[in-house]
């Protein structure tokens, strides 16, 4: 399958997004979202899905060991049931629990202050989820 993915990395104030190239092979950061709410996420992610020509979307979920769900993943799955009632393209999900710690590790290793830009480690936790969902989808 072909088109392009893109990531979500769900926040409270920030959602970082990612995008692969339409072959399915890159996993790149695309930007930061300021957002007031579910809602205006949800518009302004509508507005990338058409610009960019989306054609999957994959958010990540912060899961943890255990049955028991975080607030932060009853938050999350509030606002895909909102993205998914919002486009027609597929939404997956993939557990992101330790993205953002990546990210600002990988901000660390190249020299950069996270408080620089804090919108970096949002955008880059999505290009790893993106990154993960890719390696795990591979030839489907």
């Amino acid at each position: 399958m072909f088109g392009r993915i893109l990531a979500i990395d769900p926040g409270g104030r920030r959602v970082g997004l990612a995008l692969s190239d339409p072959l399915r092979i890159i996993a790149s950061p695309y930007e930061t979202l300021l957002i007031k709410n579910n809602e205006d996420a949800v518009v302004q992610i509508v507005g990338v899905i058409l610009k960019e020509q989306v054609s999957e979307v994959v958010v990540g979920v912060p899961l943890r060991p255990g049955a028991e769900k975080s607030e932060q993943a009853k938050r999350v799955e509030v606002f895909i049931e909102l993205l998914k009632g919002s486009i027609t393209q597929p939404v997956h999900t993939i557990d992101e629990s330790y993205s953002s710690v990546e990210a600002e590790a990988s901000l660390h290793q190249m020299g950069k202050k996270v408080g620089d830009d804090k919108g970096a480690v949002d955008r880059i936790a999505a290009a790893l989820i993106l990154k993960q969902y890719l390696q795990e989808n591979q030839g489907s």
